[in-house]
């Protein structure tokens, strides 16, 4: 059975994380392998079980609401000492939680041409068993509402819409897709309409857009997800990820509520009858 990873180890594989995150909110180029090589330097553990490690910051860094490193996919089997020393760190960390910030309201530079959609990443929930801590900012919440990136990526969409649909010869659909969320206003449960060349039926695109990780997880409201069980298999939820980057994008089609896991956060209310009947 392998030893327990000791509060230096653990120490080492934070410091180095931060340090490759800090230049991914910069948008600086660097080598993951050239990172690992000088950990294993301090920490003589294998190659997978440094992988493995990082894959656990990232996790922690996921509960918290903050950005991670993409291609460091979330893995929930934390080591209580990681997560500790993870959450003691990102909440010390005033200059990393700002550059976050700024990386997610950060304006989209420019469109991004999307390729062929990708097949849908399998991603775990968050984990809340841990002590509640002071989380001071929803770094994916904030992404979410950056009007900005989001319109870029419904932009993207529609583009890449038009010229799916002209490729196959349907220039008659292309000229009707339209980009709904500006045309009709949002609220509609969707952004984008296109159409199904082979049966000349609408689709309904829903657009959500993220500078980071396929596997980031992404905001839905209700009535989204209630359109999407009334819209049926004409329903499709767009995911595009790595916006300015090595931007791609996947689909979910149907309802949501078969397609994803969904943990409510939210809630509207006021007060009930039984609030003025006291205790």
């Amino acid at each position: 059975m392998p030893e327990d990873w000791s509060k230096s180890e653990v120490d080492h594989v934070v410091d180095i994380y931060f340090s490759m995150l800090s230049l991914e909110l910069a948008g600086e180029a660097y080598s993951k392998t050239q990172f690992r090589r000088s950990l294993a330097g301090s920490v003589p553990r294998s190659e997978g079980s440094l992988e493995f490690k990082f894959q656990n910051v990232s996790a922690v860094l996921d509960e918290l609401g903050a950005v991670w490193i993409s291609g460091y996919k979330p893995r929930r089997n934390v080591q209580q000492l990681l997560r500790e020393r993870v959450t003691e760190r990102f909440e010390g960390a005033v200059d990393l939680r700002h550059d976050m910030l700024r990386a997610v309201e950060a304006p989209a530079d420019e469109n991004a041409p999307l390729g062929p959609p990708v097949e849908a990443p399998t991603t775990e929930p968050p984990t809340r068993h841990f002590a509640r801590v002071g989380r001071r900012v929803d770094f994916a919440a904030v992404e979410a509402g950056n009007r900005s990136l989001g319109m870029a990526g419904e932009l993207a969409i529609v583009e890449f819409e038009r010229q799916a649909l002209a490729s196959v010869g349907r220039d008659d659909l292309a000229a009707e897709v339209r980009h709904v969320s500006v045309e009709d206003g949002d609220g509609l449960g969707y952004d984008v309409l296109s159409f199904d060349p082979q049966a000349d039926e609408p689709l309904f695109i829903e657009v959500k857009t993220t500078r980071y990780s396929r596997e980031l997880p992404f905001y839905v409201t209700r009535n989204e997800v209630e359109f999407s069980e009334e819209a049926s298999g004409a329903y499709q939820l767009a995911r595009v990820y790595q916006f300015g980057r090595r931007a791609g994008h996947f689909r979910l089609t149907g309802s949501l509520r078969h397609s994803m896991w969904l943990d409510p956060q939210t809630y509207i209310g006021g007060p009930s009858e039984s609030a003025t009947q006291g205790p």
